[in-house]
């Protein structure tokens, strides 16, 4: 059986290659052979070296840019592209890029039904069920704005769906998906660390790690937009003055379109005199990142694999969130979400973040206890998708 994984738009975003990563060594296992990747920027995966993916097939992507980057202009005119005839026109040219090789493939664009109707995915699933290939969407959030007609009866052509928190899971059945839908965590809480030595400033100090994104902050509310980069700078200040830890500023996407460090580099510059603010600024891989991040005595991240590092690293985590899937991993982790997650599009205070740590700080031991206890069994559970899909396609 041949594998493959697509809708991967390259490993500049580390929670895509974390995905990658991580999935192809669960797949090895289960089914004793690597994958393949279509990758809409090759270039970065190729630095990446997977360890279980075989080869790496660039696919175009003009077509293919995420929703939640169009503007609204621009996801008119694709929501426009509604009948099967027009979407395949429309992405022919991504199509020609496909070899189309493989038996199973598996969607590993997890959120992808969050952000409108989706024609790109729509197309994709038409031309692979044409060709009588299986088709798996893997490690999936959804939330009840994904259920519009057109993405429901686009959700029903998968042979399989593999939802990362029980609220997906929960959703789902209640929409009448039944036997072929699976519950495991996402995969990335299996993927390893590697520790690379500290930076200098950082060696022998208690630090508190901090990720912050440019994405984050296009889900500000009206009259309070800019509340999200005050926040940072409030609560790193309150760490400076009222702590003895250091922060180190960490960017998990390096996109040029969506680079974390366009927000961490300005907080930098704003706090390196005080020598207590370091900026991770390298190349690293998935691996290496949480490495730095499993070191931290708390984190706040918004980018959701960074926080997904952290948590899988029993590292306390407080979420600024800005989707279904940070809020769900939360219920999942410890059954509520105040005190974990900050809804960004609920933040109107710039001293909100600034006291969700300090209160987090005050149960840091209990957090911390929570997750030695819980995480085990979540990261077992992510581990047994890909046997869980084995035997699903074993059986049908």
């Amino acid at each position: 059986m041949r594998l493959s994984l697509y809708h991967h738009v390259g490993s500049g975003n580390k929670g895509c290659e974390a995905l990658v990563d991580a999935t192809g060594a669960l797949l090895y296992s289960a089914f004793g052979c690597d994958v393949s990747l279509y990758s809409q920027r090759p270039q970065e995966d190729e630095r990446s070296a997977y360890a279980h993916v075989s080869t790496v097939i660039p696919v175009s992507s003009d077509a293919a840019v995420p929703l939640r980057l169009l503007d609204k202009a621009q996801l008119k005119a694709l929501r426009m592209q509604s009948s099967h005839a027009a979407d395949m026109a429309y992405y022919a040219k991504y199509f020609r890029s496909f070899a189309f090789d493989e038996d199973v493939f598996l969607s590993i664009g997890g959120d992808t039904y969050c952000y409108g109707e989706n024609s790109f995915m729509h197309a994709m699933n038409a031309a692979l069920k044409r060709r009588g290939k299986t088709t798996v969407l893997w490690g999936c959030s959804l939330d009840n704005g994904s259920f519009s007609a057109f993405n429901e009866a686009d959700l029903r052509t998968y042979d399989a769906i593999f939802a990362r928190e029980r609220g997906t899971y929960t959703l789902l059945r209640e929409k009448g998906f039944k036997d072929n839908v699976f519950l495991h965590p996402d995969p990335a809480f299996t993927l390893p660390t590697v520790q690379l030595p500290l930076p200098g400033p950082l060696e022998g100090r208690s630090f508190i790690g901090i990720n912050a994104s440019p994405l984050v902050f296009k889900y500000e509310q009206g009259a309070h937009r800019g509340v999200g980069m005050q926040a940072y700078e409030k609560m790193i200040e309150w760490i400076l003055a009222e702590t003895d830890c250091s922060v180190l500023l960490l960017p998990h996407v390096f996109w040029s379109f969506s680079d974390d460090r366009s927000v961490l580099g300005a907080l930098y510059e704003k706090y390196a005199q005080t020598g207590r603010v370091v900026l991770l600024d390298g190349t690293y891989s998935a691996r290496e990142l949480k490495g730095f991040i499993a070191r931290c005595r708390v984190f706040v991240g918004a980018r959701t694999h960074s926080t997904i590092a952290a948590y899988s690293s029993c590292v306390p985590t407080l979420v600024l969130g800005y989707s279904v899937k940070s809020v769900n991993i939360a219920l999942d982790l410890f059954g509520k979400t105040d005190g974990f997650v900050v809804p960004v599009d609920q933040l109107e205070d710039p001293d909100g973040l600034r006291r969700a740590l300090q209160r987090m700080l005050q149960i840091e031991q209990w957090h911390r206890d929570v997750l030695h206890e819980r995480v085990p069994a979540y990261v077992r559970s992510a581990s047994d998708a890909a046997l869980t899909l084995r035997d699903f396609l074993a059986r049908r």
